[in-house]
């Protein structure tokens, strides 16, 4: 059924049923929704291949990742332990050599929570250094490069957004590598995310070449945050942020947060903006309501070069998934301003540096028809 989806029902009389891209990934995430085993029938069949690794398990059973990660109360890591194929909850404060001095099964099952937040990574640096940074014998923060640290920011906000009330990065991720199983999950996780990526990735260009985020690669806000430096341990600003613009004043950078299929149940009726890709390289947005192109932010908008700032948008179809996960951003890199028109808001055109996928620009344009 899903094959005959894709490939547009191709046994049936033509013109029967046409659909576009974005009708028919909604088709298709409906009826992978509607297929999926319940909680029960999964253990069973994870108990059946007796496979440990999440790879070999989702190739021998034809299942997809997301099967396995459908809300924060599922992991790979509790799967097995329900199907009888690893054990409870182990002790391993030896590998630390002393740095963390109590572990839980509640806390462990608090970090398993988090999983789900990681399974869109797909660019092999961010993976590598996730990787590296859950070993038992990762650098301390302060002996790690300056893209390793950003890496470092980013995973650990990521599992805390509000910090999680720990002092000092090494100890987020020192308490992080005390549970074998959890960074055992994060490696599979982002293994299978590399090897899931389509689009071809490219760095952010002048201003922001330092900055390892890449365009075309997938996000989530507080990954984003955590490399523009919004928030951090040493300005003591967690990144949690709710808005669609985020100005990251250490990086002189503006992150459009765009939700392109707005609900109207989650917007009120003065933040349903307009915003739509116009052709793969020009999009139209619209600043928030309070915003005149005399403020101050508005000016920093249409003036950027002189204001000395950059600009980059982030974008995603719907803001949760089928299953009611949060739906993670796609980076679609730096833009310069073309013209606008009206104020509180503002409607602008911006260009993009580097067009948007194909796929990306068949969604964002969609929603402005």
């Amino acid at each position: 059924m899903e094959k005959a989806v894709e490939d547009k029902f191709p046994y049936l009389p033509r013109h029967q049923i046409v659909l576009d891209r974005v009708a028919q990934q909604v088709v298709l995430n409906n009826i992978k929704a509607q297929l999926r085993f319940n909680r029960g029938q999964l253990v069973r069949d994870i108990a059946s291949y007796a496979e440990t690794e999440l790879e070999k398990y989702l190739e021998r059973s034809g299942n997809d990742v997301k099967s396995i990660y459908r809300s924060t109360r599922d992991s790979w890591t509790a799967y097995l332990r329900q199907a009888g194929l690893i054990e409870g909850f182990p002790p391993f404060e030896e590998v630390l050599s002393g740095r963390i001095q109590e572990l839980s099964d509640a806390d462990e099952r608090k970090l398993l929570g988090r999983m789900a937040a990681l399974i869109h990574v797909d660019d092999p640096e961010r993976a590598d250094a996730y990787s590296m940074l859950v070993g038992a014998d990762a650098p301390r923060y302060a002996e790690l490069g300056m893209r390793e640290q950003t890496f470092a920011r980013m995973l650990f906000y990521t599992l805390w957004d509000d910090g999680g009330g720990f002092q000092a990065y090494d100890a987020g991720l020192d308490y992080l590598r005390g549970y074998q199983y959890v960074c055992s999950e994060i490696r599979q996780i982002v293994k299978l995310g590399v090897a899931a990526s389509r689009h071809a990735a490219k760095g952010l260009g002048a201003g922001l070449q330092n900055i390892p985020l890449l365009s075309h690669r997938t996000y989530r806000r507080e990954e984003v945050l955590a490399a523009l430096q919004y928030g951090s341990l040493e300005l003591g600003k967690n990144v949690q942020h709710r808005e669609g613009v985020a100005w990251c004043p250490a990086t002189s950078t503006d992150a459009f947060f765009v939700t392109l299929n707005k609900d109207d149940k989650k917007h009120s009726a003065t933040t349903m903006y307009k915003d739509y890709a116009i052709s793969p390289e020009l999009f139209h947005w619209e600043s928030q309501n309070a915003t005149s192109p005399s403020s101050a932010t508005g000016r920093r908008y249409l003036d950027r070069e002189s204001q000395g700032s950059k600009i980059l948008l982030f974008t995603r179809y719907t803001s949760e998934d089928e299953t009611g996960l949060t739906v993670p951003y796609t980076c679609l890199g730096q833009m310069d301003y073309v013209q606008h028109k009206g104020e509180k808001p503002i409607a602008i055109t911006w260009k993009l540096h580097r067009p948007m996928p194909a796929d990306v620009f068949a969604t964002a344009a969609a929603v402005g028809q």
